[in-house]
C-alpha cells in the first residue's frame, strides 16, 4: 500500500496514488482511443473533444450520484474530493456516454462507431485505476480468514480502520496489519484485462458497428457485478436475493445491451453495408486525396461528368443549328437581292 507516491519539493503538495493512477488511466484511454479511431477512419478532433467532455461530466456525475446516495454523510469541505470508494461509477459512465455521444452526433460522426473505439480504451484505463485503488487501500474486500490469496493492509489503511471499528475483537493486540480480506482490487484488474482481451478479439472479427462496445460493456458489467463487487466490504445490502441495488442495476443494463446486440446482429444480416462505418464515409478525414473531402470531390465528378458531356453535346447542337440557320438565311437573302437587281435592269 502506498497512498502518497511523493511530495512536491518546496510546495508540500502530496501526490496521492489514486489520483496519479487515475490520471494515467485517462491518458492510456486517450492514446487507445486515438489509435483505434485512426484505424477506423474517424476524425480525431471530434473524438478527442468528446472524450475530454465525457471525462469531466463522468467524474462530476459519479461524485454527485454517490453524494446523493449518502445524504448528510459528506462534509462540505470534502464535497469535491474524488476517491475511488466514494464514487458511483455506473452513474458517471452513463452521464459521460450520453454527453460525449451528443457531441459526436453534432459533428456528424456515427455515435456507435465512437463507442466502439472508446470502450477498449476505457477498460485498459480501468486496469490502471484499480491498481491505484490497491495502492490507496480503497475498495477493499470482505473478511476472508481462510482464503489462500487474501491480503492484509497496514495500520492506518481504510481496511485497518474499518476492522478496528467493526471487528476489533478479532484483531490481536498491537496488530500492525488488518485482517485478511479479498483482494477485490486485483479482481477488478483481472476483470478489466479479460474485458480488454474480449473487446480486441471481437474487434478483429466484428461484423457490425456497435459489436465491440456492446460485448465489452456486457463483459465488464457482469464481471464487475459478479466478481469484484460481490466480495467488496462496502457492498450494499441485498435487496433481491443475494443481489444489492448496484448489482441489479448492472445486470439489468447488461440484459438490455444483450437485446440490442442481438437485434443489431439480425439487422446487419440484411443491410451489412449500413452497419460498417469504419470502412469510411462523409466523416472520414481527408488523407492523401481520400477521405471526406476527396470522397465528396469524387462524387461531384461522378455526378457532374455525364452532365457536362450533355452540356457540351447540347451546346454543339446549338452551335450547329445556329450556323446552319445563319448560313441558310444568308444565302437566301443574297439570292433574293440578286434577282431584284436583274429585274430592274
Amino acid at each position: 500500500m502506498l497512498p502518497v507516491v511523493f511530495t512536491l519539493p518546496g510546495l508540500g503538495w502530496e501526490i496521492e496514488a489514486y489520483g496519479l493512477m487515475l490520471a494515467l488511466a485517462l491518458l492510456v484511454a486517450w492514446v487507445v482511443l486515438g489509435a483505434l479511431g485512426r484505424q477506423d477512419r474517424l476524425p480525431p478532433g471530434p473524438l478527442g473533444t468528446a472524450f475530454v467532455i465525457g471525462v469531466g461530466v463522468g467524474l462530476v456525475g459519479a461524485r454527485v450520484a454517490w453524494v446523493l446516495q449518502q445524504p448528510g454523510s459528506v462534509p462540505p469541505a470534502e464535497l469535491w474530493t474524488f476517491r475511488g470508494d466514494q464514487m458511483a461509477p455506473l452513474a458517471g459512465l452513463t452521464a459521460a456516454a450520453l454527453v460525449s455521444g451528443l457531441h459526436v452526433m453534432r459533428r456528424k460522426v456515427p455515435v456507435i462507431a465512437f463507442y466502439d473505439v472508446v470502450a477498449p480504451g476505457l477498460v485498459a484505463g480501468a486496469m490502471i485505476e484499480r491498481l491505484g485503488a490497491l495502492l490507496s487501500g480503497i475498495g477493499f474486500g470482505d473478511y476472508a480468514p481462510d482464503l489462500p490469496w487474501a491480503i492484509r493492509f497496514p495500520v492506518g489503511s481504510p481496511a485497518y480502520v474499518e476492522h478496528q471499528r467493526v471487528v476489533a475483537e478479532l484483531l490481536p493486540p498491537g496488530a500492525e496489519q488488518s485482517l485478511p480480506v479479498h483482494p477485490t482490487q486485483i479482481y477488478g484488474v483481472v476483470v478489466a484485462g479479460v474485458t480488454l482481451a474480449v473487446a480486441l478479439a471481437v474487434r478483429r472479427r466484428r461484423r457490425f458497428s456497435g459489436q465491440v462496445f456492446l460485448v465489452a460493456s456486457i463483459t465488464y458489467l457482469l464481471g464487475r457485478a459478479l466478481v469484484e463487487d460481490w466480495f467488496r466490504a462496502d457492498a450494499g445490502a441485498a435487496v433481491l436475493g443475494p443481489f444489492n441495488t448496484g448489482q441489479m442495476g448492472a445486470l439489468a443494463i447488461a440484459a438490455a445491451m444483450g437485446i440490442v446486440l442481438w437485434s443489431r446482429a439480425r439487422l446487419a444480416q440484411y443491410r451489412p453495408e449500413a452497419f460498417r462505418p469504419w470502412e469510411g464515409g462523409r466523416w472520414t478525414p481527408n488523407e492523401g486525396g481520400g477521405g471526406a473531402k476527396g470522397h465528396g470531390r469524387s462524387l461531384d465528378r461522378a455526378t457532374q461528368g455525364p452532365a457536362s458531356s450533355r452540356d457540351k453535346a447540347s451546346s454543339g447542337r446549338g452551335q450547329g443549328q445556329g450556323k446552319g440557320k445563319g448560313k441558310g438565311k444568308g444565302k437566301g437573302k443574297g439570292k433574293g437581292k440578286a434577282r431584284r437587281k436583274k429585274k430592274r435592269r
